[in-house]
C-alpha cells in the first residue's frame, strides 16, 4: 500500500527530518524506485500524465557528475536526451573532437581521436580542453579502441592494459591494476568486395546490470578469452547484457530504410541507429542520429551509463566499412 513512500514523506518536525528524507530519497533512487508514492493504477504520477519523471542533469553538483557519467543511469530518469557536437576544423580535420552535452547545453564529456596509433583510439574525459587529457589525470575516464579491421571496438576505464602488467606479479594484485572493460561494439563485416545491401548491423555488449542497478565488473588478465566481445562471440551470456540495432523498415514512398526516432533525428545518415534487446525489441535503450552537419542527438536510458552510450556513438562515427 505504498507505506515506504508515505513513511518517507511524513518525517517528524525535528531538524533531522529533511536529511532523513533526502537520504531515503537517495537510497530509493539508487534502487531505481520513485520516491513519490502515487496510487494511479500504472504507478506513474498523475501530474505528469503518465510520462517518465524528468531527470535534471543540469542540477547535478560537481561531486555527483563523475559517478553519474560512469554508473548505470537511474531507472526513474527514463530516456535522457543529450547531443554530440563534432569538431573537425583545422587540426581536428583528421583527428576530430567530439563533445557530449545535455539537451540544455551542460558539458558532460569530450573525446579526441588520438594521433600515432595503428588503430582508432579515442581518449574520453571530463575536460573541455585537449591539453588536460593525461592518462593519469582525474579528468580522464577511459578510452575507446578499435581492432585492426575497425569492426570491433572496446571501451575501457582507467587502469593498465593487462598485456603491460608484469607477469611475475601476484595475480590478486595484478587484477586490481588491470583496466575494466565497460562496453564492446561489433559491426558486421562487409569485407571482400561489394558492401552488403541495406543497413549495417551492430551489437553492443556490457557487463550485466542486476535488478538493483549494480553493474558487474569485467576486469581480466586474459582479455582475448574473457573480455566482453570474446564472451559475446562464444555465446557466454550469463555475465553480459547484449543489445542489437533495430533493423530499419523499407519505406516504399521514400525509397529508403527508415526508423522512427520520434522527431529526435531529422537527417538521414548511415550512422543513425537504435539499440534494443532480443527479449524486448520494442524498447529503445540507446538512439543516436543526425540533426545537423556536425550535430547529433544521443538519447539513452537505464542500464546504459553516459560513458557507455557515448562510447557506442563514437564507434558509429569511426566505423567506415
Amino acid at each position: 500500500r505504498g507505506a515506504g513512500g508515505g513513511g518517507g514523506a511524513r518525517g517528524g518536525g525535528g531538524g533531522g527530518a529533511p536529511r532523513r528524507r533526502s537520504n531515503l530519497a537517495q537510497e530509493l533512487d539508487e534502487r531505481g524506485i520513485c520516491p513519490v508514492y502515487d496510487p494511479t493504477p500504472d504507478g506513474m504520477p498523475r501530474s505528469l500524465g503518465g510520462k517518465e519523471v524528468s531527470f535534471d542533469i543540469d542540477a547535478l553538483s560537481a561531486s555527483e557528475l563523475k559517478p553519474f557519467l560512469l554508473n548505470p543511469s537511474p531507472k526513474h530518469a527514463g530516456m535522457i536526451e543529450c547531443r554530440i557536437i563534432r569538431e573537425r576544423t583545422g587540426l581536428n580535420k583528421l583527428f576530430p573532437k567530439y563533445t557530449l552535452e545535455s539537451d540544455a547545453g551542460t558539458f558532460l564529456l569530450s573525446a579526441k581521436k588520438q594521433t600515432q596509433n595503428k588503430t582508432s583510439n579515442y581518449a574520453i574525459s571530463m575536460s573541455k580542453s585537449d591539453g588536460d587529457v593525461r592518462k593519469d589525470g582525474d579528468q580522464f575516464l577511459g578510452k575507446l579502441r578499435s581492432n585492426f579491421l575497425g569492426l570491433e571496438f572496446t571501451a575501457y576505464g582507467t587502469g593498465l592494459n593487462p598485456k603491460k602488467i608484469d607477469p611475475s606479479m601476484a595475480q590478486a594484485h595484478a587484477i586490481q591494476m588491470a583496466r575494466q572493460e565497460l562496453i564492446g561494439v561489433q559491426y558486421s563485416s562487409s569485407l571482400w568486395g561489394a558492401k552488403p545491401r541495406g543497413p549495417r548491423k551492430m551489437s553492443a555488449v556490457m557487463p550485466r546490470v542486476s535488478p538493483t542497478g549494480e553493474r558487474l565488473v569485467c576486469r581480466t588478465l586474459n582479455p582475448d578469452s574473457e573480455g566482453l566481445l570474446p564472451m559475446l562471440r562464444a555465446g557466454n551470456t550469463q555475465l553480459i547484457d547484449v543489445y542489437q540495432n533495430k533493423p530499419p523498415k523499407w519505406n516504399e514512398q521514400i525509397g529508403a530504410f527508415v526508423l522512427n526516432f520520434n522527431k529526435r533525428v531529422t537527417m538521414a545518415s548511415v550512422k543513425n541507429f537504435q539499440l534494443t534487446t532480443s527479449e524486448d525489441p520494442d524498447t529503445v535503450y540507446l538512439q543516436f542520429g543526425r540533426v545537423g552537419k556536425d550535430e547529433f542527438n544521443m538519447d539513452f536510458r537505464h542500464p546504459f551509463s553516459p560513458f557507455q552510450a557515448f562510447a557506442v556513438c563514437l564507434s558509429s562515427f569511426d566505423y567506415k566499412l
